[in-house]
């Protein structure tokens, strides 16, 4: 029985790290639909602090940038992100009103 530790640090090690996503940057545009996907992957659920690192290499820069303009539409969020995130900030806000009236 694979406990949900194991489950967590086997989906993390078939992830990019930073290092791998700047060497195929790097090949960029000479990397296969596969690669490609990983990259993608990488900039849209990677760690904040490894995709700003990424972003200011100066040398991966004009790579980066084509790669962004190439794959635009991928990296754009969605509607359902938009919607959720909205979603999420009018419970919260409900849940401020509700304790506010709660105490007021």
């Amino acid at each position: 029985m694979m406990t949900a530790h194991a489950r967590r640090e086997e989906a993390r090690a078939l992830r990019l790290d930073r290092q791998q996503a700047a060497d195929l940057l790097h090949r960029y545009p000479r990397v296969s639909d596969a690669e490609t996907k990983q990259v993608i992957d990488f900039l849209r659920t990677g760690r904040h602090l490894d995709i700003g690192m990424l972003t200011s290499d100066r040398k991966l820069k004009p790579k980066l940038d084509r790669f962004m303009d190439d794959h635009a539409r991928h990296l754009r969020i969605t509607f359902l992100e938009t919607a959720a995130l909205l979603g999420a900030i009018a419970v919260f806000l409900t849940i401020c009103w509700l304790v506010w009236e709660a105490f007021a």
